[in-house]
C-alpha cells in the first residue's frame, strides 16, 4: 500500500522518535523524489527537515551542511513561517556542532520566536531544551534551569496529544537539567535525572540521547572530584558514539576525558586518548567542516545583502529595482517561451483617509497586509509582486494560458476584499482597486502594457472602487 505524502511524514517522524533512523532516513529519500517530482514544496521541506534531523541524529553534520543548500533555497521561495521555524532551529544546531555559540543562540532564539507565534508545542520543547544547553555552556546556571523548566512544562502539555514524543523529550530534557543542579552543586538532583534516563524503557533506541547520559555521569563525578569513577562513564560515552560515527561528540567528550587523565596522572591512557583525539581532529579538519559551514554563512548574508537591496523593507515584496534591472530579462523570457503577460496595477482605496484617520503605523500595517495577502495566494504561480510606491503594487503575471490569467486576476482581487484590519476590536475591511493589461503574445513592451494597465485602474476607481477592471491587447 502506498503512503500519501502527509502519511509519510507522519511515519518518518514516528520512526525518529522510536530511534528507527536509518529507516527514517530511506522513506524520507523516497519521500522527497515523489514531493519534488509532483512539485509539492510544502512537503518537500517537511520531508528536507525530517532528513536533515536524521543527520543529526546519527552524528552526520557534513551531510546536514551540504543538505542545507538545497533546504535553503527552496525554504527562501516556498517556506512558510513554520519552515523558517524549521529552518532557524536546523542552523542552530549546526552551528553547535562547529563550536560557533553566538550564532547557535541567535539561531535558538528565532526559532522560539516563530514557535511562540504559531504556538508550536514541539519546537517549544525543542528549542528551550537547547536554550538550556546552551545556557549551560556559558555557565549560566539560573537561565539553564528557567529554560529547561520551560520546556518541560511545555512537554507536560505534548505528552497529551503526543506520549511517545514526550517520552523522548523527558530524556533530552532531564539530560540538560541534570548538568544544571551538577553545575549548582546539586549532585543528588543530577544524578536522580540521570537515573531517570538510563532506566528509561526507550534508551537503548536513542544512542546519542544515552551518550549525552553517560557524558553526564562523568561529569557528575568529575565535579565531585572522584576523578576514577568519571572514567569509565566518559569511556563509554565515547565508544558509544564512536558506534555511530557521531565525530563531534566522540572530539568533545575525549577533551574532557583526557582532562580528568591528566588530572589522574595516568599516562599510559593519556598517550592512548591523545592518539585518537588527534587522529580524530585531523580526520574532521580534513573534512574542513567549519570551512563549509563559514561559506554557508557567506552565502547566506550575501543574499540578506542582495535581499535587502531588491526587495522593500516594509512589505518584503520587490522593489522598483526589479522593474529597472530585471523586468527586461523576465519579459524576453516570457517572449521565447510564447507565454502571455499581464501587468495589473493596484492601489488601496482611499488610502490616505487611512493615514490621516488612524496614523501613518496604521497605514503601514494595511500595505503589510495587502502584500502578505498577496504573496499567500500568489506563491504557487509565475507572478512577481512589486511596490511601486506608496500604497501602489504592480503583479507581473506570466502564463501559456490567457484564460488563465485573466480568472486569475479575478480571483485575486476577490480574495483581497476578504482581508481585514484587526486593530482595538475594531475591524476595517481592505478595499482594493485593480487595472490589468494582458498582452497578445506579440507585444512585450513593458511601457504600454504598464499604460494600459494604468487606465484600467483609473477606470475601476470611476466605476466605484473596490473594482477592476482588464484589457486585452488586440
Amino acid at each position: 500500500m502506498k503512503l500519501t505524502l502527509e502519511e509519510l511524514n507522519k511515519t518518518i517522524m514516528e520512526m525518529r522518535t522510536k530511534g528507527f533512523l536509518t529507516e527514517a532516513l530511506k522513506l524520507a529519500d523516497q519521500g522527497l523524489l515523489v514531493a519534488l517530482e509532483s512539485e509539492n514544496y510544502a512537503y518537500v521541506l517537511d520531508l528536507y527537515y525530517q532528513k536533515i534531523l536524521v543527520h543529526h541524529s546519527l552524528g552526520d553534520t557534513l551531510s546536514m551542511v551540504s543538505l542545507m543548500h538545497d533546504y535553503e533555497a527552496i525554504c527562501q521561495k516556498y517556506g512558510s513561517s513554520k519552515d523558517l521555524m524549521h529552518y532557524h532551529l536546523i542552523m542552530s544546531l549546526i552551528y553547535d556542532l562547529v563550536g560557533i555559540r553566538e550564532k547557535t543562540v541567535e539561531m535558538t532564539k528565532k526559532s522560539i520566536d516563530y514557535a511562540q507565534e504559531l504556538q508550536d508545542a514541539i519546537m517549544l520543547v525543542r528549542c528551550h531544551n537547547n536554550l538550556c544547553y546552551l545556557e549551560v555552556e556559558k555557565g549560566c546556571t539560573k537561565e539553564a534551569l528557567q529554560a529547561g523548566l520551560l520546556a518541560r512544562t511545555y512537554n507536560q502539555s505534548l505528552s497529551k496529544t503526543m506520549p511517545d514524543l514526550a517520552k523522548l523529550h523527558d530524556i533530552r530534557i532531564n539530560n540538560n537539567l541534570a548538568d544544571v543542579y551538577i553545575l549548582e552543586g546539586d549532585f543528588k538532583t543530577g544524578k536522580a535525572l540521570l537515573d531517570s534516563t538510563l532506566s528509561s524503557d526507550i534508551i537503548h533506541q536513542h544512542k546519542r540521547e544515552k551518550v549525552a547520559a553517560l557524558f553526564g555521569y562523568g561529569f557528575l563525578y568529575e565535579k565531585q572530584q572522584k576523578l576514577e569513577e568519571a572514567v569509565p562513564y566518559y569511556k563509554k560515552a565515547v565508544e558509544l558514539a564512536k558506534s555511530y560515527g557521531d565525530k563531534p561528540t566522540t572530539k568533545k567528550v575525549m577533551r574532557l576525558l583526557l582532562d580528568v587523565l591528566y588530572q589522574l596522572n595516568w599516562r599510559d591512557e593519556i598517550f592512548d586518548v591523545q592518539r585518537e583525539y588527534i587522529d580524530l581532529t585531523e580526520k574532521m579538519s580534513v573534512a574542513n567542516l567549519l570551512q563549509q559551514v563559514m561559506n554557508l554563512e557567506f552565502k547566506r548574508q550575501k543574499e540578506k545583502l542582495e535581499k535587502k537591496a531588491h526587495y522593500d523593507p516594509l512589505t518584503g515584496v520587490l522593489n522598483r529595482h526589479f522593474l529597472d534591472h530585471e523586468l527586461h530579462e523576465w519579459l524576453n523570457i516570457a517572449e521565447m517561451t510564447q507565454s502571455y503577460v499581464c501587468i495589473t496595477v493596484l492601489d488601496i482605496d482611499h488610502f490616505k483617509l487611512f493615514n490621516d484617520m488612524h496614523g501613518h503605523l496604521f497605514g503601514d500595517m494595511a500595505l503589510q497586509l495587502l502584500a502578505k495577502g498577496l504573496k499567500n495566494f500568489l506563491h504557487k504561480e509565475d507572478v512577481k509582486i512589486i511596490r511601486y510606491g506608496g500604497d501602489e503594487f504592480i503583479l507581473c503575471i506570466k502564463h501559456q494560458q490567457k484564460d488563465y490569467i485573466k480568472t486569475l486576476v479575478n480571483n485575486t482581487h476577490a480574495y483581497l476584499l476578504t482581508l481585514k484590519l484587526e486593530q482595538e476590536h475594531q475591524s476595517y475591511p481592505l478595499k482594493v482597486s485593480m487595472g490589468a493589461c494582458v498582452n497578445n503574445q506579440q507585444n512585450y513592451q513593458y511601457k504600454e502594457l504598464f499604460e494600459r494597465a494604468d487606465s484600467c485602474l483609473y477606470e475601476a476607481k470611476d466605476n466605484g472602487r473596490a473594482s477592476y477592471v482588464l484589457c486585452e491587447l488586440s
